[in-house]
């Protein structure tokens, strides 16, 4: 009997919670999280902790303040919380709402849900709060280990601090379990806050990559720089037939590819492509470098420079400046790179990056949080920049003071935001001699309910479909529109219109979703 229980527990350790974080990461609910300290002032500890090590890294490393942590009602004693992040702490007014990172095994050998460390997100410049969550996912549906998400509600000391975006942690944790990495002993790099790291070469010594930013967040006592170091040498310089075998065999560069491709369409401008910033580098146990994405909430925007930098180009193949970014140089150089990249966007426009992909995804993460956010003391963003965030367009100024930037920015509504970088990739795959669709062509028949109809017409969903996002036009027998409905949000099954002040006859009403398609129907009006 003994053995079959532990067999039991053997089993329901490796496979039924096979992959740690199910629990803090299921995003169908919203989560609760209290923070529990014995600071008296613990904003104000908190915030002088970060601005000493943000003036003065060197003299003032990051540190954790001790704390209990309630989540969902688990209760962990001796964890470690502070503040984190750049733009979204110090260029930000959310009163106590700095983004955070908690520490389960700071002063203890603990974790929640197989987790040692979460990452909370305030939503800087997001006012769908879906950034990160849309972004992540997209490389996740790509096949691109990626970190999960969730929304939490937080308290601190039994104040109500507002809601988070839960971010997983990339540390040895994600790595086990992304990368199937038993012995789990690969340096991980990772771009720093305000980190430039363009990869270009800096010298044979490690001090010069971490004066731009880049810091190493394993194997840290190691400090061993050599492989990367040799790594940059080789993409600078090596321009012999050797370098190709090399990059692949040294390179996720396959992944990465489809990297790129999503952050292009994305816009995903604070990146690599753009400021040099936000990735991380995994050198796995195989020796072969993974790209891994992170902080995605400078996303799905459109920006326009009011002072600043010629490399946030607006083409789908970076073609400014290559030689400060070296990556995307020896990319691009390699025609069998271009071609993959090209034929990755073309699939992400058809496929992934959708409306019948995304739609009721993003509909549902949007209402989950909906009343949340409506209460929420310390947002940023206000309410009613959240309710238009779906279809409509908020504007904001960003005056990035640190860097000399200022960036005027426009956050378009998801919906129409994601037909139009489709058509834009469409457009500019054009410009490449390739061909690709990015709309379904056809027409069906609509289906109408009532029809003779009175007041009102139901307008049924292609295939019932439960999403769609369309624009309904209606014409007498004439060719005279007589009624317009711009593009409408349909989260249910039918779009219900209304037919007052219509005079009776027949009319023909015309469907238009944003992915092309086109239905067409009889309506009869008494």
């Amino acid at each position: 009997m003994k053995i079959k229980i532990s067999f039991i527990i053997v089993f329901l350790k490796i496979g039924f919670f096979g992959q740690t974080g199910n629990n803090v990461f299921n995003d169908t609910t919203i989560h609760s999280l209290i923070i529990e300290t014995e600071l008296p002032n613990w904003f104000d500890t908190l915030e002088n902790d970060f601005k000493l090590h943000f003036t003065k890294p060197e003299l003032y490393p990051e540190i954790y303040r001790k704390c209990n942590v309630i989540f969902d009602g688990s209760v962990l004693n001796n964890c470690g919380f502070r503040e984190k992040g750049n733009s979204s702490n110090t260029l930000t007014n959310f009163g106590k709402k700095k983004p955070l990172k908690i520490s389960f095994d700071e002063f203890t050998n603990q974790t929640l849900d197989g987790l040692k460390k979460l990452n909370l997100n305030n939503f800087t410049n997001d006012p769908s709060l879906l950034h990160d969550v849309i972004s992540l996912k997209l490389f996740r549906d790509a096949g691109v280990p990626a970190s999960r998400t969730s929304y939490t509600k937080v308290w601190v000391n039994a104040e109500y601090i507002g809601l988070y975006l839960v971010i997983e942690n990339v540390d040895k944790t994600f790595l086990k379990f992304k990368y199937g990495s038993t012995q789990n002993n690969g340096n991980l790099f990772k771009t720093d806050r305000g980190a430039n790291v363009p990869l270009t070469w800096q010298g044979s010594e490690s001090a010069a990559y971490k004066d731009q930013g880049l810091k190493l967040t394993t194997n840290e006592t190691l400090d061993n720089w050599y492989s990367f170091i040799s790594f940059i040498n080789q993409l600078n310089y090596n321009y012999t037939d050797t370098f190709k075998p090399y990059f692949e065999n040294k390179f996720d560069i396959h992944s990465y590819l489809k990297i790129l491709a999503i952050e292009k369409c994305i816009r995903s401008w604070d990146s690599y492509w753009g400021g040099g910033n936000n990735f991380q580098l995994y050198e796995h146990p195989d020796g072969k470098y993974r790209w891994i994405p992170w902080d995605l909430n400078e996303t799905f925007q459109d920006i326009k420079l009011l002072s600043g930098t010629d490399l946030l180009t607006g083409y789908l193949v970076p073609t400014n400046k290559f030689d400060k970014r070296p990556l995307l140089k020896r990319i691009f150089e390699i025609q069998e790179y271009k071609d993959e990249y090209l034929n990755n966007v073309c699939d992400l426009i058809q496929t992934n990056f959708t409306l019948n992909h995304l739609g009721k995804f993003i509909l549902d993460h949007h209402q989950l949080i909906d009343t949340i956010y409506k209460n929420d003391p310390y947002r940023y963003n206000s309410y009613e920049s959240f309710k238009k965030s779906l279809t409509q367009t908020n504007e904001d100024v960003v005056s990035l003071t640190r860097s000399g930037y200022a960036l005027r920015v426009n956050y378009p509504g998801l919906y129409p935001f994601i037909n139009s970088q489709r058509k834009w990739a469409v457009d500019q795959l054009k410009g490449w001699d390739y061909n690709c669709s990015s709309e379904q062509t056809g027409v069906y028949d609509l289906e109408l309910f009532p029809n003779p109809a009175d007041n009102y017409v139901n307008i049924y969903n292609d295939k019932n479909q439960s999403f769609d996002y369309a624009a309904f036009y209606l014409y007498d027998f004439t060719g005279r529109l007589c009624r317009v409905n711009e593009h409408e949000l349909i989260s249910g099954n039918y779009y219900t219109m209304l037919l007052n002040e219509i005079n009776p006859g027949v009319y023909l009403l015309i469907k238009r979703s944003v992915d092309g398609k086109i239905g067409k129907g009889k309506l009869i009006i008494r």
